[in-house]
């Protein structure tokens, strides 16, 4: 079983750092390019949207620091 530390990554874009401590703690970076979610419960992170709903990043645009831990 998976048990995650800390859930942050970084956007390259406009060099935020977003974390997420609690569960359904949906984070957003300043420009939107990417998202996070879940807190230490689950891991969900993904690229944002442009304004016309087309994805803006890819996945050399941002770095992710979380951390997890996996049981036997």
């Amino acid at each position: 079983m998976k048990k995650v530390i800390v859930n942050k990554v970084r956007c390259k874009k406009c060099n935020d750092i977003i974390k997420s401590t609690d569960r359904h703690k949906f984070k957003r970076c300043k420009c939107g390019s990417i998202f996070i979610d879940g807190g230490t419960d689950y891991q969900r992170y993904g690229l944002g949207l442009d304004r016309q709903g087309i994805t803006a990043v890819d996945a050399d645009d941002y770095i992710d620091f979380s951390y997890s831990v996996y049981d036997e």
